[in-house]
């Protein structure tokens, strides 16, 4: 299937479907008539084989008490194996509603109340409302920005202040959100070696782990160094963002660590007590097994990389010192509008006058960051040529 039958055949008009990013505009923005680019999700309905998969369930088994389904744990690994090169073993999963909280879940088993966590910023701004949450503090360390836009780390920051905040845990994005960056093996090992060297434990969102758009592959922090990380680390991925399914709760945790794993898993019986969700494991079951499903995926990713490239030929051409990351990873696109917006400017440009709803900069990390905005790039090409001609329209060069 190409491009164009894709976008026919599995674009959704989701207004009026209680949607949070097409009818909850009311919950961030001024109005609600925007174009929302916004929440992290597609526009595209997922493909026939997991719908199929999620009513044959329903239709001819009991939503009685179950027990894991071993063909669901079977499809996630030969899945990590065949399309990221990533061994698992079956002992090592267990599972959260979602990311975010396994994310919580494991700030509650593993660090107390006033310790100090990390992350690389700007970034995802729910690892900050988690940690704040949990009444941890967090010291976000800025990743420096190079001249072609791309993101970086700061060895010797980062270790000086894990060693002088006393940093108990490390958030770890790969793919990063909102930047973009696929993290390689190189730069992954210098941050994860001086966790290591200072009894940091890991935490690695991986969630855009499928959503490789550019030429940099995705490789998992469990396999960096033949595993030398490994047993330092806990893992979290979820289909939600590959197959557009986040309303279907459940994420794997993967933690190789018996005594992580048993101690993740004591708290995590102290604040939910349920069976596994049947409905999603079908259709993780199908995702990871039915070649439809990966045709799907590789196909929604061309059309995404081709909404990225129009997006960027058009709006530099007309706005030329405008900043964009590469969007090696992930289907959000980063961009800093400084050069044309000043940043008390930016709420009033893009919702009253450009009409669209994005996810601003200074939710990712701060007033720092108030003059960018990440676009989600998921949705129909004609929906990023409203969105490209109308902040050429209303942004002056």
């Amino acid at each position: 299937m190409n491009i164009t039958d894709f976008t026919k055949t599995y674009y959704i008009n989701r207004r009026g479907t209680h949607s949070r990013k097409w009818d909850g505009e009311h919950l961030k923005f001024s109005r609600t008539d925007l174009l929302p680019l916004w929440v992290a999700d597609m526009d595209f309905i997922t493909p026939p084989c997991l719908q199929e998969a999620i009513a044959n369930y329903v239709k001819t088994t009991p939503l009685g008490y179950t027990m894991t389904n071993p063909n669901y744990l079977d499809a996630v690994i030969n899945w990590y194996k065949c399309r990221h090169n990533c061994n698992l073993s079956k002992d090592w999963l267990t599972s959260a509603p979602n990311v975010i909280t396994g994310i919580m879940w494991s700030i509650g088993a593993f660090t107390k109340t006033n310790d100090t966590i990390t992350v690389l910023s700007p970034v995802y701004g729910a690892f900050d409302t988690s940690t704040s949450d949990a009444q941890r503090h967090i010291v976000p360390i800025a990743m420096k920005r190079t001249t072609d836009n791309r993101y970086t780390v700061d060895y010797d920051a980062f270790e000086s202040t894990i060693i002088q905040q006393d940093v108990k845990l490390f958030i770890h994005c790969n793919p990063h959100n909102p930047v973009g960056h696929v993290w390689t093996e190189a730069e992954m090992a210098q941050l994860f070696s001086i966790c290591k060297r200072h009894d940091v434990l890991i935490i690695s969102d991986e969630i855009h782990q499928d959503l490789i758009t550019g030429p940099i592959p995705f490789r998992s922090a469990l396999s960096v160094s033949n595993g030398a990380y490994a047993d330092n680390m806990i893992t979290m991925s979820s289909v939600s963002k590959s197959f557009n399914m986040a309303s279907l709760h459940h994420a794997e945790v993967i933690i190789p660590n018996d005594e992580l794993r048993s101690q993740y898993n004591t708290y995590k019986a102290l604040v939910y007590h349920t069976d596994s969700d049947v409905i999603a494991e079908a259709a993780i079951t199908a995702a990871y097994t039915h070649p439809e499903a990966e045709t799907w995926l590789n196909t929604a990713l061309t059309v995404i990389r081709e909404n990225y490239e129009y997006l960027c030929r058009e709006l530099l051409s007309a706005l030329p010192k405008l900043r964009i990351s590469p969007m090696n990873g992930t289907y959000l696109a980063w961009i800093d509008f400084g050069a044309y917006v000043m940043a008390d400017d930016m709420h009033d440009v893009f919702e009253n006058q450009c009409r669209i709803a994005p996810s601003f900069g200074e939710w990712f990390g701060g007033e720092s960051y108030a003059t960018f905005v990440r676009l989600n790039l998921a949705t129909s090409l004609t929906n990023i040529k409203v969105a490209t001609h109308s902040i050429i329209e209303h942004i002056q060069p």
